[in-house]
């Protein structure tokens, strides 16, 4: 089934590079003799028109055998790949507790982003877009397809990718509103080089003509910026070991940013302990035996739990290095097994 483009067919072709670099491939393919194996290398590879290639990434990532390989986007795979690249799945199946994480409407511009001290982080994984923890804010670009007419004609035709990429749209032409929202972009690389302010502030306008999109765009997108660290609780709770990012990259890391409160825990429970002491030096409460118990089960706590904690932590450590050795030994295996044959 065919989806119309949020934009008319001339948009953006006004200030796209593709047909001069066509040109330079033409030529230089006449001018530069081929090879046997550069020809056979070629074939094998099918690749999409050579204006519809410049659209798309160089290469992409494919898991087999729970191994990552790096392999070439063909033409009978570009459709399969832009959804595989708009899919935000991962929120979606947490979506009902988005509301924990974020706000639902639209993103905040990317000026006010940068006046909230938020350096923008490019992140091309779709459901880390729009994702910020203190002091960063992750970003996908722009991909160069979305914004050629022809591309969505042929290739965003199923209904959850057309939805995928009508609400990452919308979720720029939030971001984007001022010049200097513009210039931020550039500056960012979160568009395309060759679009003008004057060819975006004409998608804008023909976007917001096409009305409410609420329930045209995928329910991700009612929601604007996300908190990873709430993502990340909600992810643990259901049983996602590594959450929705895992936000370290080292055991050690892990360690120290967890130890962290137990610190602040042990200058607190130091302070309530020296009141105790005074207040058990004093005539009113030394005979109180309402006291006394209190300062009993408070003593006997400061003593454990900080203890409990640190093992918990430590216990929690040696699980993640379990899960990672296991899925180490898991992808090794399919190599073990092909050198013996």
């Amino acid at each position: 089934m065919a989806h119309n483009p949020p934009f008319r067919k001339d948009t953006f072709k006004t200030c796209q590079p593709n047909i001069i670099l066509n040109e330079k491939a033409e030529d230089a393919t006449i001018s530069t003799p081929t090879t046997t194996s550069d020809a056979a290398s070629t074939t094998s590879v099918n690749a999409p028109p050579t204006e519809e290639r410049l659209l798309l990434p160089a290469s992409r990532r494919s898991f087999s055998d729970k191994i990552c390989h790096i392999v070439h986007i063909n033409t009978s795979t570009v459709g399969d790949y832009v959804a595989e690249e708009l899919s935000v799945k991962k929120l979606n199946s947490i979506h009902d507790w988005l509301w924990l994480a974020g706000r639902p409407g639209t993103p905040r511009s990317l000026s006010y982003q940068q006046s909230s001290s938020r350096e923008i982080i490019i992140d091309e994984r779709a459901d880390i877009h729009l994702v910020w923890v203190p002091g960063r804010m992750f970003l996908k670009p722009i991909p160069r397809y979305l914004l050629d007419h022809d591309f969505w004609t042929r290739h965003i035709t199923s209904q959850d990718t057309h939805m995928s990429a009508l609400g990452f749209l919308r979720s720029y032409v939030a971001l984007i509103q001022y010049e200097s929202d513009f210039r931020i972009a550039k500056e960012k690389h979160l568009i395309p080089d060759y679009v003008t302010w004057e060819a975006w502030v004409d998608f804008v306008d023909q976007f917001l003509g096409l009305g409410d999109l609420t329930t045209k765009v995928n329910k991700r997108y009612h929601y604007g910026e996300l908190r990873l660290s709430r993502l990340n609780k909600v992810c643990w709770i259901q049983g996602r070991v590594r959450g929705h990012k895992f936000p370290y990259q080292t055991y050690g890391e892990m360690l120290s940013m967890n130890m962290a409160p137990i610190g602040a825990a042990t200058v607190y429970i130091a302070i309530v302990l020296t009141a105790i002491q005074v207040g058990l030096a004093t005539p009113q409460l030394a005979n109180n035996s309402a006291f006394q118990q209190a300062s009993y089960g408070f003593t006997v706590f400061s003593i454990i739990a900080p203890a409990g904690f640190t093992v918990a932590v430590l216990i929690v450590i040696f699980f993640l290095f379990i899960y990672n050795w296991r899925a180490t030994m898991k992808t090794r295996q399919p190599d073990a097994e092909n050198r013996q044959k």
